[in-house]
């Protein structure tokens, strides 16, 4: 059995890739790359791939892969966008640094004052300090950056067809996988984690639902609204539902911390994905 996964990063991708391959037999897993780059003639493999456009992967891309390639099932993961966008901000730097290290610091020096007060800072402030451009960003940029990413991702979704499962992180995080287990036609494997020997080790944070409500403010209600309610409404999301924590908690341990320790595990990551893309070119070569 060929399957794919595919959502935008952050949204519970990678997790869902090794559950559903624990769940299949000799089953092999396979995360990112150019959709096709690891395809090959095995008995059961799970591919898992996300949506980016700065980097290349939009969605003209993965339509024109899906018309050249078929798979037996399609998994669309979709995550409340409110939580993704806290999350995506914190992993901003998993690569590194080096040569934005005053951006970082600036950055990261937001972050903890939001720690100490997270009345005090709107999201939307700190997230000038993620652009891959000139920095602080202009507010303006950023939202119209979340309005084009889901607008993308709203006429994406909007035309998959029935042979496509929509799967939400919250559902995962809460053992809710009946549904996508009769999809499939197995259980997938509930314990399984990301394995800490892989290179994607790195991206578990939190497994928060509705962290975001520690982290917005109403300013950030008001401003990013109207990019999130399409996308919210056809994943079947309470597009209503705006409510703010009463007294905001933000732990440094899944904030400033995590992004200081993302940081720490470059040398290594860097490594493991070396290692396994030279492995998989070895088998394909052999």
């Amino acid at each position: 059995m060929k399957i794919l996964i595919l959502g935008l990063g952050k949204s519970g991708t990678t997790a869902l890739l090794y559950k559903v391959a624990a769940g299949l037999p000799g089953c092999h897993a396979f995360s990112g790359g150019k959709p096709g780059t690891y395809i090959g003639d095995y008995g059961n493999a799970v591919y898992k791939h996300t949506y980016c456009a700065r980097k290349g992967k939009d969605f003209t891309l993965y339509r024109e892969h899906l018309r050249r390639e078929h798979y037996d099932r399609k998994i669309w993961i979709c995550r409340d966008p409110r939580d993704v966008a806290v999350s995506r901000m914190l992993y901003r730097w998993h690569r590194g640094h080096l040569g934005h290290s005053r951006q970082y610091q600036a950055h990261l020096a937001l972050v903890r004052l939001k720690e100490q007060d997270p009345s005090s800072i709107p999201f939307h402030d700190i997230c000038r300090y993620t652009s891959y451009g000139d920095w602080p960003a202009t507010v303006r940029s950023v939202v119209d950056e979340e309005t084009s990413r889901y607008h993308d991702m709203c006429e994406f979704v909007s035309a998959i067809g029935h042979d496509w499962f929509v799967f939400s992180y919250e559902d995962m995080v809460s053992g809710r996988h009946g549904a996508l287990n009769r999809y499939l036609g197995f259980e997938i494997a509930t314990d399984t984690e990301v394995p800490r020997s892989s290179g994607n080790a790195k991206v578990i944070r939190k497994r928060a639902v509705g962290d975001w409500r520690h982290w917005f403010t109403q300013a950030d209600v008001d401003l990013f609204r109207s990019a999130y309610l399409r996308y919210m409404t056809l994943t079947g999301y309470d597009r209503d539902d705006w409510t703010l924590a009463r007294s905001p908690v933000i732990e440094p341990e899944f904030s400033s911390v995590y992004m200081e320790k993302l940081n720490e595990r470059l040398p290594l990551d860097t490594a493991i994905r070396l290692r396994e893309q030279a492995r998989f070119l070895f088998r394909k070569n052999a």
